[in-house]
């Protein structure tokens, strides 16, 4: 037999070049090899969907606007387990037809003012125009990889089968399962013996990141991280989201605050230098002339830093009538000097003064000038109709009455009115027959008395009014362009189609912790992506695909390990076991302080959406039904018979 060469073991680098490519840098890049492994998202754009992504996205977003109260993976579950044809009126006639036994537990709450898109970032995925975020929408097979290798290479403390089990859970949501992924890492020894070492800073934390590294431009004054490229340019949006844009704006911050600091600094010293400074007539401090503001009256000067506090005090407290010149809509002259001064400062250098260099904002202005326009409008007497989300208001003024053509009028009557109303214009025009005459002389007179009389004309006039709110509706839309938010004119909250002025609060309120409670306790397979909630038995689950795993960690439970994967230590007085750290078999402990905690949280936050506590709520729903049906006023029998008049010939 010939003798066979043995094979060549593959080596792991054939060269340097091979060793070294981990860790070259942007600068080898511009020197001239053709590697980027760094994300730039001006340079990296997200790749589009495949096409039967795009078709599960489209329905899915057909469904949240058919079903706005049902929560979205409700839907992902089902659009999965049908067709490709027809995907939508399935789904749509599954759930109606079982009575929403899909649906049972997760229903999304009612929330005011936007309070859904506070419970994480809204950020749409480009190319739909959708109400859905990107963490409620099918993700892409590239992702989902790029997510699973992130997590395991950063948590190698836990189990695949726990990761992929939270990755199912909430969706491969990278930005959601990190939290849940680091409170299991808490519970590990190796985190407890990393609790000795001393503590790392917000920095070093993210640079311990396994795709976050250190990118220096070939300085080693400009530091900041960068993203490793992951292989999908989602998740590596979301990682430079979350680790490198925070940073970024922060030393942007931090770098701009000491130029301007440093810059004032050498602009007082050259104004010393050429003794230009400035007296101020209210602290008497010397200041350069770039910090200094001059009334309109007798030119009194003033520091911006006096200008400030006195703003300050005037908004937040007690001195708004001394020091705010309503007729003219600035700040009052406060020289300590002379106090018959009625001039005043420019409103553009109070808003230079007001404006705050460090983060870039004018909260101050801005409140400023919603209670100046708030005085203004108390003082005009005129009837308002508020935005109850920011300081826009509208003059709610009826339009000036317009008559219809003859012809509508009867067309009006003939098709939308009552049958009782039909029959009595009949008997009507039946009679104008005979009275034509003499009822245009009475409709002349009428109309005569009603522009000479002022009562009359007051009480048709008040029917207009009637007649047109009842037309215009309850739907108030904010033209503040800050705001642009839709509310209900009668109960002041945010509209949402189909509207129910007064909803229930305490339906609100039981939905809102319902929905926590069921989202504490679920799982999700990750291989069937079924989720479900353990209503008894032990903490061993098995699927209906074959996939077993612990409802405690999240591990998958082999057919080796079996029930070994759990305590089997005898405890005679119950409690946790001091032996090992395995998971309880029957242990429900955990359960029930996820599901307290998690219905405080949401009794919490419901509280604060809805303003008040628990006894007060109840009183001020019995209010707003007092405002809605006890303090209503019954029209007069001839105001009825007027309104229906007006309606048939206002245009």
């Amino acid at each position: 037999m010939d003798a066979m060469p043995p094979p060549r073991s593959s080596r792991l680098w054939k060269s340097k070049a091979d060793f070294f490519r981990p860790f070259r840098t942007a600068a080898t890049v511009e020197a001239g090899e053709n590697i980027a492994p760094l994300y730039d998202p001006s340079i990296h754009h997200q790749a589009d969907d495949e096409p039967d992504l795009k078709d599960l996205n489209a329905a899915l977003s057909a469904l949240v606007d058919i079903f706005p109260g049902v929560e979205p993976e409700v839907f992902r579950e089902m659009l999965l387990n049908v067709g490709e044809t027809s995907r939508v009126a399935i789904v749509t006639e599954q759930l109606l037809k079982k009575d929403f036994k899909w649906a049972r537990g997760r229903f999304r709450a009612s929330r005011k003012d936007g309070i859904e898109a506070d419970r994480h970032k809204r950020r749409s995925l480009p190319g739909h125009d959708t109400g859905l975020v990107d963490e409620e929408m099918f993700r892409h097979e590239t992702y989902k990889k790029a997510v699973k290798q992130v997590l395991y290479q950063e948590f190698r403390a836990l189990y695949h089968s726990a990761i992929k089990a939270v990755m199912a859970e909430q969706n491969y949501s990278y930005t959601l399962c990190r939290p849940i992924l680091q409170q299991l890492t808490a519970r590990t020894w190796r985190f407890s013996i990393s609790n000795l070492l001393p503590r790392r800073t917000a920095t070093q934390g993210v640079e311990q990141h396994p795709y976050i590294i250190t990118n220096t431009n070939g300085s080693q004054t400009d530091v900041a991280p960068a993203v490793k490229r992951t292989g999908s340019s989602q998740l590596d949006h979301e990682l430079h989201l979350l680790f490198v844009e925070p940073v970024l704006a922060q030393q942007k911050r931090s770098r701009q605050a000491a130029d301007r600091s440093y810059a004032e600094e050498l602009n007082e010293a050259e104004a010393q230098e050429n003794e230009s400074m400035f007296d101020c007539e209210c602290c008497y401090d010397n200041v350069p002339f770039e910090q200094i503001a001059a009334c309109d009256g007798a030119c009194h000067q003033l520091c911006f830093e006096c200008v400030r506090r006195s703003t300050q005090e005037a908004v937040y407290g007690q001195g708004w009538s001394q020091t705010m010149d309503i007729r003219k809509g600035s700040v009052r002259c406060f020289a300590s000097a002379t106090e018959d001064c009625t001039g005043s400062l420019p409103a553009g250098i109070v808003r230079r003064a007001l404006y705050d260099h460090t983060t870039g904002a004018e909260d101050t202005w801005d409140a400023l000038q919603g209670r100046m326009a708030s005085e203004a409008l108390l003082k005009s007497h005129l009837p308002l109709q508020r935005c109850p989300f920011c300081e826009y208001a509208e003059v709610d003024e009826t339009p000036p009455l317009k008559l219809r053509h003859p012809m509508q009028v009867w067309n009006h009557i003939a098709t939308r009115s009552s049958v009782t109303l039909q029959i009595m214009m009949l008997s009507l025009t039946a009679a104008l027959l005979l009275f034509t005459v003499p009822l245009l002389l009475f409709i002349s007179m009428m109309y005569l008395a009603a522009l000479l009389v002022p009562p009359l004309g007051a009480i048709v006039d008040r029917s207009w009014s009637r007649i047109y709110k009842q037309r215009r509706g309850h739907k108030f839309k904010c033209q503040n362009s800050s705001c642009r938010r839709t509310s209900c004119m009668r109960c002041t909250a945010r509209w949402r189609d189909p509207h129910v002025c007064f909803e229930n609060e305490k339906t609100s309120l039981r939905t809102a912790i319902e929905s926590s409670a069921t989202a504490a306790v679920k799982r999700t397979c990750p291989r069937c992506l079924l989720s479900f909630v353990k209503s008894s038995g032990c903490n061993k689950l098995v699927c209906n695909c074959g996939y077993t795993m612990c409802y405690i960690c999240r591990q998958e439970i082999t057919t080796k390990e079996g029930y070994g994967h759990f305590c089997q230590h005898f405890r005679p007085s119950g409690g946790r076991c001091i032996e090992c750290e395995k998971c309880d078999l029957y242990g429900d402990e955990d359960e029930e302080a996820a599901i307290r905690k998690a219905a405080a949280v949401a009794e919490q936050a419901w509280r604060e959406t809805e303003g008040g506590k628990a006894d007060e709520n109840d009183q001020a729903t019995q209010r707003m039904v007092d405002v809605l049906v006890g303090q209503s006023r019954r029209l007069v029998w001839y105001e009825g018979l007027l309104d229906v008049l007006v309606e048939a010939s206002a245009l």
